[in-house]
C-alpha cells in the first residue's frame, strides 16, 4: 500500500501537468457603436479642451465621427504599438479628411477606462511650455487632445493577447480630424471663445457650430486597407432578415397550397 499510493499520486500529478490548458475567455470591451463609450470619449476630450491654461480663444468643440472610429478599430486590431502608416495618405483614414491625427494608449485590460487613458495623454501638459512650444519629454498626445481645430474624434478599444510588451492588453486608439501637431501652438491664447467664427456659439468655453458638429454615420465607408469583412448593424439586419422573409414566404405559399388544394377553376 505504501508503494502503490505514491505511484498513483505521481500519475495524478503528471495527468494534471499534461491536461490541455484552456485559454482564458476574451474580456468584453465596448464596441465603437456603444453609446456610453462614445459619450465618454467625447466628454473627456471636451473636458480637457475646456480646461486649458492659458485659456483658448478659438478652441472648437469635438464631436464623434464614425469613420474615424472604424479607422481606429481597424488599426487597433493589429495590436501594434506604433502609429498607422495610413494617417498621412490621402483619404485612407477618412472619406472627407485627407489626413488624420492619432493617439494610442495600451495597458492591462483590467485597468482600462476611457477617462484614465485620455487623462494620461493630457497629463503630458506638465512637460509642455505653451509660450516657447518647448517639450521636455513627450507632449504630442496632449497637443493633439487640445488642438484647436481638431473637431472630430473617433476611438476604439480592442483586446490584444500581447501589445507593447503587455499581456492581456486593452489597446485604445483615438483618431482626430483635421489632424493636429503642426509646427505651431496648439491653440490661440485669449479670452474663451473670443476668436470663434461668426457662425459659432460659445458653450462651456468652446466654439460650437451646428454644421461642423453634425454627426455623420458613413454607413457604407470602411478603411480601404482593412483586410477583413466588416458587417455593421444595417448589414447584420439585412443578413438576418433576408432568409427570415424568404422562409416566411415559402411557408405562406406552402400553407396556402395545402389549404386550397381541392379548389378548381373552370371557364
Amino acid at each position: 500500500m505504501r508503494l502503490w499510493l505514491p505511484a498513483v499520486l505521481g500519475l495524478a500529478v503528471l495527468a494534471g501537468v499534461c491536461r490541455p490548458q484552456r485559454r482564458a475567455a476574451r474580456p468584453v470591451l465596448p464596441r465603437i457603436t456603444n453609446q456610453t463609450f462614445i459619450d465618454a470619449c467625447v466628454l473627456e476630450h471636451n473636458k480637457h479642451r475646456t480646461a486649458v491654461r492659458p485659456a483658448a480663444a478659438n478652441m472648437q468643440y469635438m464631436t464623434w465621427d464614425a469613420a474615424l472610429a472604424r479607422t481606429a478599430r481597424a488599426w487597433a486590431n493589429k495590436c501594434l504599438f506604433k502609429h498607422s502608416p495610413y494617417l498621412e495618405k490621402k483619404f485612407m483614414s477618412h472619406p472627407h479628411y485627407p489626413d488624420v491625427g492619432e493617439n494610442i494608449w495600451t495597458g492591462n485590460y483590467r485597468i482600462f477606462s476611457v477617462s484614465k487613458a485620455i487623462e494620461f495623454w493630457n497629463n503630458e501638459v506638465k512637460d509642455y511650455n505653451f509660450q516657447t512650444r518647448k517639450c521636455t519629454k513627450t507632449c504630442g498626445h496632449y497637443t493633439q487632445v487640445v488642438w484647436d481645430n481638431s473637431h472630430k474624434v473617433g476611438c476604439a478599444v480592442v483586446f490584444c493577447r500581447s501589445a507593447a510588451g503587455i499581456r492581456n492588453a486593452a489597446h485604445f486608439i483615438c483618431n482626430y480630424a483635421p489632424s493636429g501637431n503642426y509646427p505651431r501652438k496648439p491653440y490661440k491664447a485669449g479670452q474663451s471663445c473670443s476668436l470663434c467664427s461668426e457662425e459659432d456659439t460659445c458653450v462651456d468655453k468652446l466654439c460650437r457650430n451646428p454644421k461642423r458638429d453634425k454627426i455623420i454615420r458613413y454607413t457604407r465607408w470602411y478603411p480601404p486597407w482593412e483586410n477583413r469583412i466588416v458587417c455593421d448593424e444595417s448589414c447584420i439586419a439585412v443578413v438576418v432578415l433576408r432568409p427570415t422573409l424568404m422562409l416566411l414566404a415559402f411557408l405562406t405559399v406552402f400553407l396556402m397550397q395545402k389549404r386550397y388544394s381541392n379548389l378548381s377553376i373552370s371557364k
